[in-house]
């Protein structure tokens, strides 16, 4: 199988060979009973390989014959040729009797449950390689390598505490390793195809909650349209209050009645009054100059000139269908004529006036006078309006 090795992972793989081959070497020399975990032994003096364990170079006689292995060390034995098989060819063979050999030395190590851990890994790290033997990468192969190695720091007799250290780094470090395979972590589990079935039930509810929407979107827009008519409302409520606030207001004036001489003259059906100290004259009009005076405004009476003022129209009295000749009521407001053109002078009288009221744009109070058996109400005139 073609695998793309970089420059780090080539000077490893040669570093991993030179030290397989020196093993395989120490194994034919010194018979197949003995392991890597063997008693120290003098030192060797070729130079062609190296030994995997540190001598004792002190020791002045060689040490006794080494017993038989316990099985859990032939156990890791076994599984060291086979991940170092795995450095010079992977195949499925290859991968299947490490995995053996992982399941066995697992079983065998039960109590150490630290030591199951990383095995436990490299099992998971195998069966992938199984399943996906074309996806086999090298940080895979470089993980079990450095399990191996760890699995000897966990299995270890030594106690001090400066190694205790080492065995905690080496167990968490193992651990982090496999979290970053990207091969190991979990990918979700892909969901199936819906069935016609269920596509059209899923096409119902997707149309039921539409509907359901617009219906919601319907009366949100009906309440948001409530909602503006009803800020519209306020702000003109506001706006009016503003207006209210900023306008000054009107002075009060206390209502009281004064004595006063009043005069009381008839337009069409309508009666009113003038205060009778600021009459002048009254003035008849004939029936053959009515049309000449009546659009005039202003006409010449002896020595001085009278402004007329048309009540009609001034208050909008409908005019009657007889034609009876104008009385001009000529009256002196601060020294200035104006002419009331009235139907009939009725009554002089002296009474009480009400004012200080709001009596209309045009008069100044009221007086009550009694007319053809009925109580009524005369509207005075104020001059200074006209």
């Amino acid at each position: 199988m073609d695998k793309v090795l970089g420059e780090n992972d080539i000077k490893g793989l040669e570093e991993e060979i030179d030290s397989a081959v020196d093993r395989l070497f120490v194994e034919k020399k010194e018979g197949p009973t003995q392991t890597i975990f063997k008693a120290p032994q003098p030192p060797v003096k070729e130079a062609s390989f190296r030994m995997e364990k540190d001598f004792d170079f002190e020791a002045p006689a060689p040490a006794p014959p080494t017993p038989p292995a316990a099985p859990v060390f032939k156990s890791l034995e076994k599984m060291e040729g086979q991940l170092l098989s795995l450095e010079w060819e992977i195949n499925k063979e290859n991968l299947l009797k490490t995995k053996e050999e992982v399941l066995a030395l697992r079983q065998n190590l039960k109590e150490r449950p630290e030591v199951g851990s990383v095995l436990a890994l490299m099992d998971k790290v195998l069966d992938y390689m199984v399943k996906n033997e074309e996806k086999i990468r090298p940080p895979l192969v470089k993980f079990l390598m450095d399990s191996k190695e760890t699995l000897k720091l966990l299995m270890s007799k030594e106690a001090n505490s400066e190694l205790k250290i080492y065995k905690e780094l080496g167990y968490l470090g193992i651990q982090a390793r496999y979290s970053c395979l990207e091969e190991l972590k979990e990918a979700k589990p892909e969901r199936p195809a819906p069935s016609f079935r269920e596509e059209i039930e899923r096409a119902g509810i997707l149309m039921k909650m539409e509907n359901q929407i617009g219906e919601l979107w319907k009366k949100t827009n009906l309440l948001f349209e409530k909602m503006e008519g009803l800020y519209q409302k306020l702000d003109l409520l506001i706006e009016k209050v503003d207006q209210g606030v900023r306008q000054p207001l009107e002075p009060f004036r206390a209502i009281r009645t004064v004595p006063m001489n009043i005069t009381i003259f008839k337009v069409e059906e309508r009666l009113l009054g003038v205060e009778s100290d600021k009459i002048y004259k009254l003035f008849k009009v004939p029936m053959d100059h009515r049309d000449r005076y009546v659009d005039q405004q202003k006409i010449r009476l002896k020595d001085f000139e009278v402004r007329l003022i048309d009540l009609r129209k001034v208050f909008s009295i409908r005019p009657g269908s007889r034609k009876a000749e104008i009385k001009i009521l000529a009256v002196n407001e601060n020294g200035e004529y104006k002419g009331l053109m009235v139907d009939q002078v009725l009554e002089r009288l002296s009474t009480q006036m009400e004012t200080g009221g709001n009596y209309g744009e045009y008069f100044s109070g009221i007086a009550r006078w009694t007319y053809q058996d009925r109580p009524i109400e005369v509207s005075i005139l104020d001059l200074k309006k006209f």
